[in-house]
């Protein structure tokens, strides 16, 4: 029986033992530089190449088109609760349906509700089950 990890949800992914190793590898000294990736500056000739790099690799993988950009930007899953309505809608008197079934369709609702009429299509629950 193995001590490895199966892991399915939708939040961080398991990585291949052979990234784990490398990462592990390079933590403590990325590129040669006495510092790890964390630690670096981002605007630094080893950082940049690194980002340089991993565009190219999603561009290859994802078969991404050169007349589109690739965005790096933090904010997660919750970046996207303002970035859907401000790249749907038109103007704060649009309207926008929202059906509220739990937490996260809630924050979402609740973000777009600064720049569009939200319409909830269900009354909001006062509590969730899971």
């Amino acid at each position: 029986m193995s001590d490895a990890i199966s892991v399915f949800n939708a939040g961080p992914a398991k990585l291949p033992n052979e990234v784990l190793t490398q990462i592990s590898s390079e933590l403590f000294n990325f590129e040669n530089t006495g510092m790890s990736v964390l630690e670096i500056s981002h605007r630094s000739p080893e950082f940049s190449a690194l980002v340089k790099e991993t565009g190219c690799l999603l561009r290859e993988i994802l078969e991404i088109p050169d007349n589109y950009k690739v965005l790096w930007l933090q904010g997660g899953a919750s970046g996207m609760f303002s970035a859907i309505p401000l790249n749907l809608i038109s103007g704060k008197d649009d309207v926008v349906d929202y059906i509220v079934s739990g937490t996260w369709s809630k924050g979402a609702a609740k973000e777009a509700e600064k720049y569009a009429n939200v319409n909830y299509v269900v009354p909001v629950p006062a509590e969730f089950t899971g």
